[in-house]
């Protein structure tokens, strides 16, 4: 009973409370044995995941003219390989392919992207867990075209959108046989470079090169959100997530880690 209370409130309390992978705070615990060894200090993971951010609103960072709001997809998808230290810390990095789009106007290329992190789980009480993550995450996007008044543009010249992500979430965890669903409160920056902000285009199979300006940089609107998720574990050794995120990012994200 104190467990469900120690539940309840929490999701209410987080509720109001986004961002790449949050992740399951109970991660460095789930994963009890290896494929290789059963009983180890120190474990090595390897996973895959699918992350869609399919709305995000952004604004310019520094206003001089007329405010201009912004709506972002991107979609990534990363190979996980995580360090375990005796199943309390995880060190880890994603590396992969992601590829953004912006307000139905701007579609970019797939392009390398990555991210480095930590998660301590800090507390355990039998099948209660509580936890604590931070990371980074970056991704350089070359558009292919923009789309003005309704016609597509070739874009002419060099021209990246740098994205990146700062964050940090707070979660629990309660674990019931192989099912370990999770929520997380979440603090997230996000930024877009634009550079250069005026961009060459040009109409398919013609010659005349005009230009697009862009707000040099954007931010997200909102800082904070929450992850809702779940976790199934298979006898210890692998384990498939799928978490929803919302209020900051409305995103949602599927991924799988086998111990070695």
């Amino acid at each position: 009973m104190l467990r469900f209370l120690a539940f309840t409130a929490f999701i209410l309390c987080s509720s109001w409370l986004c961002a790449n992978l949050s992740g399951n705070p109970a991660d460095p615990a789930l994963l009890e044995k290896g494929i290789l060894s059963k009983i180890s200090c120190v474990s090595f993971r390897l996973g895959f995941m699918g992350d869609w951010i399919y709305k995000q609103r952004f604004q310019e960072e520094f206003l001089i003219t007329e405010e201009v709001h912004t709506k972002n997809r991107l979609s990534t998808y990363a190979g996980m390989a995580t360090l375990n230290f005796i199943k309390r810390l995880d060190l880890y990095a994603y590396l992969g392919s992601s590829r953004m789009q912006v307000d139905e106007q701007i579609y970019s290329k797939r392009a390398f992207s990555w991210t480095l992190g930590s998660k301590l789980m800090f507390l355990k009480h039998k099948n209660l867990y509580f936890g604590a993550d931070i990371k980074y995450f970056e991704t350089n996007q070359k558009p292919k075209y923009f789309v003005i008044g309704g016609l597509p543009f070739n874009v002419v010249g060099e021209f990246r959108a740098k994205y990146f992500e700062a964050q940090g979430s707070l979660g629990m965890c309660y674990k019931y046989a192989m099912f370990a669903p999770y929520v997380n409160a979440t603090y997230i920056y996000t930024h877009i470079s634009n550079f250069p902000a005026s961009v060459a285009v040009r109409f398919p199979d013609e010659a005349v090169i005009g230009t697009a300006d862009l707000p040099p940089s954007l931010k997200a609107r909102k800082f904070w959100g929450m992850a809702l998720g779940f976790s199934l574990v298979d006898v210890a050794k692998a384990a498939l997530a799928f978490e929803w995120r919302l209020f900051n990012q409305y995103a949602v994200n599927v991924n799988g880690e086998l111990r070695f």
